[in-house]
């Protein structure tokens, strides 16, 4: 069954819907291949819509914020992809701020700031969604968005549930949403009333210290630091920085990232993620787990 089928024509373009959808276009990697077409919801009842319509239809789906630690098979996926770019309204609550999915990092900290509204700068820089952020609990300099979330909305079969912080059962780059079918819709957080420039400082030194990243199209980091140790540490006293396939590259400047230069493959990238793993349990017997998802079939 196509998108066409289960979607009228205006329907389909009141979603702006793209035919296809390109994986290269649309990921901070820049590679993979196409899914069938892309839905742009706009809100939380019309991405509910648009689920019930897939589920009953059998066809597969995804969602993808702003496509960033994901990396997408050259083969493609086969279904259809749920963007939240136009889900990005905010508003301010009586101690903090509601933001919807789509929301970038970026566009959050800005809102936050210009309301006297801190406590979030930690996350600066941080290429992604608020409900990409959400999903894997993201963070930066040792703290993690789970500590600042007061209550997440999600899409749980039919209808929508609030899941506490508790509930979210946020850890180490883990929450609830990466083990359940429940699709996050907002995101309550919790601040602390500051000056604006006060505010905007505390962002500015966190995105200073973050210019020593590399530059380029990557994911972000590929592994999770074990306990103790950083993976990019491990990575490079593998021995492994510069080692590349193709055009996939360890970063000289963060061991942990992976670079493309210029026309990588998937399957590049993902022999590179091999080829460290298997190196870094050779030297130090320490096993990495991808902190990246996978899209579509390897």
């Amino acid at each position: 069954m196509y998108i066409a089928d289960v979607f009228s024509e205006s329907e389909l373009r009141a979603f702006g819907a793209e035919i296809p959808f390109s994986f290269r276009a649309h990921t901070t990697i820049g590679v993979g291949g196409n899914a069938e077409a892309a839905l742009y919801p706009a809100t939380a009842d019309g991405f509910s819509f648009a689920v019930s319509r897939l589920r009953s239809a059998g066809i597969a789906f995804l969602v993808l914020g702003k496509g960033s630690n994901v990396l997408a098979s050259d083969a493609g996926y086969r279904g259809v992809v749920l963007r939240t770019d136009r889900m990005r309204s905010l508003t301010l609550t009586e101690q903090g701020i509601l933001a919807q999915c789509g929301v970038g990092v970026g566009s959050l900290l800005r809102f936050a700031a210009e309301n006297g509204r801190g406590g979030l700068h930690f996350l600066a820089g941080i290429p992604a969604s608020v409900g990409g952020a959400a999903f894997m609990n993201a963070g930066a300099c040792g703290r993690y968005i789970g500590e600042t979330i007061r209550c997440v909305t999600a899409l749980c079969g039919e209808n929508a549930h609030v899941f506490s912080s508790d509930e979210c059962a946020f850890s180490y780059k883990h929450s609830l949403f990466m083990e359940q079918p429940f699709y996050i819709l907002s995101v309550e957080f919790m601040t602390e009333f500051g000056e604006k420039k006060s505010i905007l400082r505390d962002i500015d030194r966190v995105i200073c210290a973050r210019d020593r990243l590399p530059r380029g199209k990557s994911m972000g980091c590929v592994f999770k630091n074990p306990p103790d140790v950083s993976a990019g540490t491990l990575i490079e006293q593998a021995g492994l920085k510069g080692a590349s396939v193709g055009d996939a590259v360890v970063a000289q400047e963060h061991a942990n990232f992976i670079l493309n230069r210029g026309k990588a493959s998937a399957a590049q990238i993902r022999e590179l993620i091999e080829t460290i793993r298997m190196r870094v349990y050779a030297v130090s017997g320490v096993r990495l787990e991808e902190e990246i998802r996978y899209i579509g079939e390897f």
